[in-house]
């Protein structure tokens, strides 16, 4: 049933956006050089390794950009706006995410042997939206760096309250979030970390 409903959802959505989204990758394309698209290793459910999809938003090419500046013109207002993320629906289609879930997590980030918290936060399936980024919002991407205990309890925190009913709610405080801060319910007017260079 739940991986009906992200299919059914991922298709709706993919079909609703396919316009916005082509604007997005001819803008990209014609911006600077380099793929439209930009694939991150990430770690899923049971700890498997899987792409994660997003609109590039940074410069490749060196000659293209000033000394410090990263992020592309349109990379900053689709950021703004979390269009960037919209390639992630192929990732709900295919299975690697579900709708509501963690976050899935940077390789370099996740060691298992050292904190086996994370054998407990990859045993389901990582979403679209995340409850630890709905409750710390704005805060969110800092704290990641510097409080990364807080994000896995959060997430485990949803794991124990986790059902159809709350992932619902879940949705529904998502959209409100994301009306309210105008597209960038984690202001992410900036790269997250200096580890993502595309």
């Amino acid at each position: 049933m739940k991986r009906g409903i992200d299919v059914v959802f991922a298709l709706a959505w993919l079909l609703l956006t396919a316009p916005l989204m082509l604007l997005i990758a001819l803008l990209i394309k014609l911006e600077s050089s380099g793929s439209v698209l930009y694939s991150q290793p990430m770690i899923g459910q049971h700890g498997k390794v899987f792409s994660l999809f997003r609109f590039r938003t940074m410069f490749t090419d060196r000659s293209e950009r000033g000394a410090e500046k990263r992020l592309t013109p349109v990379g900053a207002l689709i950021r703004d706006l979390s269009f960037d993320h919209l390639p992630m629906l192929i990732n709900l289609l295919k299975g690697d995410l579900t709708l509501v879930g963690p976050r899935p997590m940077e390789i370099q980030a996740v060691n298992f042997e050292e904190d086996p918290i994370w054998q407990q936060y990859f045993q389901v399936k990582p979403g679209l939206f995340n409850y630890a980024v709905l409750k710390m919002g704005k805060s969110w991407t800092p704290s990641r760096a510097s409080r990364p205990r807080l994000n896995q309890a959060l997430e485990l925190e949803y794991r124990k309250k986790r059902s159809s009913i709350t992932d619902f709610q879940l949705l529904i405080q998502f959209l409100i979030a994301y009306i309210k801060s105008r597209g960038n319910v984690k202001a992410r007017g900036t790269p997250d970390s200096e580890t993502e260079r595309k």
